[in-house]
């Protein structure tokens, strides 16, 4: 099964949909959907049709699919060149062989572009004759420069002023910060290492942090604080996960590990993260799912 595949199935459980479900609302055939969850693109009929079905599937459970689309690339069949000249191949074959097909699609759009036209220069003129029309309304404010006088008042009359004109101003510019390089270290008893959470850098998706102090084990601590998240904790990137699964509101879990650790959460900003009692900031990772890296730093011989 292919990691794609694990993502949209995981969020079609999270959401209690079945694949019948599924098959209702795209009207995708149930074995192409399974064929999709499995990473079996080659039963779909063309990689055309692949990215189309990925792409529905995604909007289905309630996922981006621009970000899928972007995230997964690699995963995803690219279309060869000659499918693409045989379907231009078979669409020119078609034309030519229906010559007064073509010609009435084009009676057609010529007919509904006329009417289009008719409705514009009637509108047109309907507006300009509403706006030569239109009288004058008592009190209302005259354009710059023209002069008002009162009823019965002699002298010279006084000139309206002109409204200022404002210029608008520029919005301003909101730079999304980074995650804190330095993570909150919390009180820990004397006699023993504080431990510090450091970040080292970003690769997309990826979260690289470094852990000095704490202990020589690793332990990962996640609560979700608002709405639901799909988690997964192994030792490493490709490894079995040792802890995996949806937290609800309030819920938490707690997994020990070793030296390194690999956290991927399907939705981050929702959820409370902290690496040997120090918080990581998870309030910046837009990606969905995003995945850290945790290792600990080397000891230090004095």
């Amino acid at each position: 099964m292919s990691e794609l595949g694990q993502v949209l199935q995981r969020a079609r459980e999270e959401k209690g949909i079945t694949l019948d479900d599924i098959q209702r609302i795209t009207k995708i055939q149930r074995r192409y959907l399974e064929a999709i969850e499995r990473g079996h693109f080659h039963v779909l009929p063309g990689h055309f049709y692949a990215r189309a079905f990925v792409k529905s599937y995604a909007e289905a459970v309630g996922l981006d699919p621009n970000h899928i689309m972007s995230h997964f690339q690699a995963d995803l069949p690219a279309q060869p060149p000659q499918e693409q000249v045989e379907r231009l191949r078979r669409r020119r074959v078609a034309s030519a062989n229906n010559p007064l097909q073509a010609g009435r699609w084009l009676t057609k759009t010529l007919l509904v572009l006329f009417i289009a036209l008719i409705i514009g220069v009637i509108y047109i003129a309907v507006v300009n004759s509403g706006m030569n029309t239109q009288p004058a309304v008592p009190g209302e404010n005259l354009s710059s420069g023209a002069e008002i006088v009162n009823p019965g008042q002699s002298g010279t009359p006084t000139p309206t002023p002109s409204p200022q004109t404002q210029t608008p101003r520029p919005p301003a510019t909101v730079t999304e910060p980074a995650p804190d390089s330095t993570a909150a270290v919390p009180e820990v008893p004397s006699g023993e290492q504080q431990a510090t959470v450091t970040f080292e850098s970003q690769q997309g998706s990826l979260y690289k942090y470094t852990l000095s102090g704490g202990g020589d084990k690793i332990t990962v601590k996640l609560k979700v604080v608002n709405d639901k998240c799909w988690y997964g904790v192994s030792e490493a990137k490709g490894k079995k996960y040792v802890k995996e699964g949806t937290l609800k509101k309030d819920e938490e879990v707690v997994v020990e590990l070793g030296k390194t650790a690999y956290i991927r959460l399907g939705k981050p900003t929702v959820v409370e993260m902290t690496v040997n009692g120090a918080r990581v900031d998870t309030s910046n990772m837009k990606y969905m799912p995003s995945n850290v890296v945790v290792t600990m730093a080397p000891s230090v011989t004095q």
